[in-house]
């Protein structure tokens, strides 16, 4: 048998929606991850549309950077 342990653990609260409503007793900790909670979605969605945009630049310039370096591989260099 496994003797287990009862021991009380602290719980970190993930979603605690209820509580952003109250938001003069929040920490600043807790206001600050609400803020990062909330703005996360626009940062996302920025990064979509860059990604979008120039995928295809993106894709041709590290190739053109790989092809110099495997090009160059075998020269002498300092």
């Amino acid at each position: 048998m496994v003797k287990k342990n009862y021991r009380k653990r602290n719980i970190k609260k993930i979603f605690q929606w209820e509580e952003y409503f109250k938001w003069r007793d929040m920490t600043n900790s807790q206001k600050i991850n609400f803020k990062r909670a909330c703005l996360f979605p626009i940062l996302v969605y920025v990064v979509y549309n860059f990604l979008t945009e120039y995928t295809y630049a993106i894709l041709i310039i590290l190739l053109i950077y790989l092809l110099v370096r495997f090009k160059n591989k075998n020269k002498i260099s300092r």
